[in-house]
């Protein structure tokens, strides 16, 4: 059983973990930056591709005319992406079906509080800041850490980003106008505690952030905010792709790989 996977997210870690050195499983795993590669872990049977990749790329991936990760094509593609990459899943989905693999994407189970305000967009998100008042959180990553730049008033002077601790993403903080001094550099997710204390050494009031799930750490955050009197602002998810739950693709792949067993 040939499985490609497309990861970079706990869920990609945990569904490769699973199946590391699993009998009659072959694993390649795509992820777009070496840190996502650094974090997985290591089988005989894992192959690792760190390469950010168009449409094309994927489909010839897919395929198996990607010469360093593997020979032959797959029997089947797992999308484990954020679940704020659209762009990236409807590239992986297309390439899929081009190749006339099968596909499965992972859907990160979403949690919903009543201590937050829902955002459709980071450019309302930034909107509303500026209708705040005091300090500010970004945990939204470094995508759009270029749109917050250009709508916040006083972004460089009120604004903090929680970025993940590589060159590139202090580099986008840096590119965006934000002091090397207000760029949080650290890997999450974090607890309850350490949010509290990031929210109370900054005096942050108001905390931007995307709705990222129980294993990206979305409650901790909620609730930390809650406790310091934060406002917290949460750009809402894509619209659901029609994915599964990381537990039934495993029962899913446990499956196709009983079912291949037995026609060896």
């Amino acid at each position: 059983m040939r499985i490609l996977v497309f990861a970079g997210t706990t869920e990609g870690r945990q569904l490769v973990e699973r199946y590391a050195d699993a009998p009659g499983v072959e694993l390649a795993v795509s992820c777009a930056t070496e840190y996502g590669a650094s974090l997985l872990p290591e089988a005989g049977n894992v192959a690792v591709l760190c390469s950010r990749l168009n449409a094309a790329d994927m489909t010839r991936l897919i395929r198996g005319f990607a010469p360093d990760i593997s020979d032959g094509s797959f029997d089947l593609v797992v999308d484990c992406t954020h679940p704020y990459a659209v762009e990236a899943t409807a590239n992986i989905k297309a390439a899929a079906e081009a190749a006339g693999v099968a596909y499965v994407r992972v859907e990160r189970e979403d949690v919903r509080s009543d201590s937050q305000t829902t955002v459709p967009s980071a450019q309302v998100a930034a909107d509303m800041v500026n209708r705040m008042e005091g300090n500010v959180l970004l945990t939204t990553g470094t995508k759009d850490l270029g749109v917050y730049a250009q709508r916040i008033e006083g972004f460089s002077e009120r604004v903090w980003a929680r970025v993940l601790p590589v060159a590139e993403s202090v580099s986008a903080a840096r590119e965006a106008g934000l002091p090397v001094c207000r760029t949080i550099a650290v890997q999450g997710p974090f607890s309850q505690q350490l949010n509290e204390a990031f929210l109370r050494e900054y005096d942050i009031a108001v905390v931007v952030t995307k709705a990222a799930g129980a294993s990206g750490g979305f409650q901790e955050k909620i609730d930390a905010a809650k406790r310091c009197g934060a406002v917290c602002v949460v750009v809402s998810r894509p619209p659901d792709g029609g994915g599964i739950a990381l537990l039934d693709a495993f029962s899913h792949i446990d499956g196709l790989i009983e079912e291949k067993g037995k026609l060896v």
